[in-house]
């Protein structure tokens, strides 16, 4: 874990009372994270301490994107193998070695998001890391708004703002309820940290590459896009950029986006919805503090994952990659080698969405083959979960071509998937 996190704030009072005074009166509790980057990994730390010393059950919800899990030390890990603390994943990734300790919950993140705000998900305290904005009393949301409205909504839930005076985010895009900020407890951090490392470079990779250039041939110029983030989606806007009239609708912003909406590229000046506007709920974990174009909008999950919102939308096409693939077109982005290492996040909700939406697709790219040389089509998942169904995949791109999956049988979807598998796997594949 982040070392430096917690031995510059262990010690604090502030912290350590701002802990206790939530925890006061419970012999029990669930604490909900706000989405990472916003995840306040200083008091998610100093709740588990507190709880720890006062014997108080405790149960967190998070959606750690990097799935680093920066606010458990090694005693926090121990309470975690013995039971005493329980972590659910909302979305995001958890550490290889904790997979078989984290629960997770099998909802999409608009699913998610409308459980939480009706109570079907328990929360008692809501924890999330903000920034004073730009008049006092008001709170910057930063790099990620998520379901932080829906929970600061509910009276019955207890706000807790990890305030950080470092400036690590971005400016503007939303703030905190004014109600709900005079109600909450606030810790302010004022810890100088680290100088961040830059971002690992993305390496240049022939394959996936390809793969972009094999997904920009069957994306209209007209279209709506959603796509992931990481490597793989950073190769996608590359690609799709050269028609400057798409546009962009999706979770989180990937990084090279900022560059392109800078320089004129994905205007959407065809997009059905929100015409010239760039729309997610948040931008990349690694996005830090800098400025993006004044078409981007950040917006709740309750609306940009939202069903009906989404149904409004012509021309969505829905981008994302999995582990896996079976042959009738099911996708895998949970379970590798037999762990629960991701959630399905809202996958599941843009890929409907693009499938259902008029001249829209949803789209699965991935590598035909692992870094260990395993076959990614796969004939059947070996019981892992189903992120998207078969019948909600249009298509699924590898370095080897592109699989048109939609009105297809499933005899004739195995032999289209074998085709685009690795060659040294397509006679076992169509066996």
């Amino acid at each position: 874990m982040n070392q430096f996190l917690l031995n510059s704030s262990a010690n604090d009072a502030a912290l350590r009372k701002t802990a206790e005074s939530l925890l006061d009166g419970r012999s029990e509790v669930t604490v909900c994270a706000a989405m990472s980057p916003q995840q306040p990994t200083f008091l998610l730390a100093a709740l588990i301490r507190e709880a720890r010393r006062l014997g108080i059950a405790i149960r967190l919800l998070v959606a750690d994107i990097d799935g680093t899990f920066d606010f458990l030390d090694d005693d926090g890990r121990i309470d975690l193998a013995s039971g005493r603390l329980q972590i659910s994943m909302l979305a995001g990734g958890v550490p290889r070695a904790l997979s078989g300790l984290v629960d997770s919950w099998p909802h999409s993140l608009w699913d998610a998001d409308r459980m939480l705000g009706s109570g079907r998900i328990a929360c008692d305290i809501y924890a999330v890391r903000v920034q004073p904005g730009l008049v006092d009393g008001v709170f910057d949301l930063g790099n990620m708004v998520a379901y932080t409205p829906t929970l600061a909504a509910r009276p019955d839930v207890a706000l807790a703002l990890e305030v950080s005076h470092s400036q690590q985010y971005a400016t503007g895009f939303a703030t905190l309820d004014a109600d709900a900020a005079a109600r909450a407890i606030a810790w302010h951090d004022t810890v100088t940290p680290h100088e961040a490392a830059p971002p690992v470079p993305l390496r240049h990779d022939a394959e996936r590459e390809h793969m972009a250039r094999l997904i920009a041939s069957i994306v209209p110029p007209n279209a709506t896009v959603q796509v992931g983030i990481g490597g793989v989606a950073e190769a996608i806007i590359g690609a799709l950029s050269s028609n400057g009239r798409r546009g962009i609708h999706t979770g989180m912003l990937p990084n090279s986006l900022r560059t392109e909406l800078a320089a004129g590229r994905f205007t959407g000046a065809a997009k059905t919805v929100d015409e010239g506007l760039a729309v997610a709920t948040g931008l990349s974990p690694t996005a830090g503090p800098d400025a993006w174009p004044k078409t981007v909008e950040l917006r709740p999950i309750s609306q940009t994952h939202s069903p009906v919102e989404l149904a409004r939308h012509q021309n969505l096409w829905s981008i994302n990659s999995a582990f896996s693939v079976d042959l009738g077109g099911g996708a895998n982005a949970e379970w590798l080698n037999g762990q629960k290492l991701a959630c399905g996040g809202g996958q599941a909700d843009f890929m409907r969405a693009a499938h259902l939406s008029a001249h829209g697709a949803s789209v699965i790219a991935l590598p035909s083959r692992s870094a260990k040389g395993h076959s990614r089509i796969v004939d059947a998942l070996d019981g892992a979960a189903v992120t998207t169904a078969g019948g909600d995949v249009d298509y699924v791109v590898t370095e080897y071509g592109i699989a048109h999956l939609t009105g297809r049988t499933l005899f004739e979807r195995r032999e289209l998937l074998a085709q685009i598998a690795h060659p040294d796997d397509r006679v076992r594949l169509r066996t």
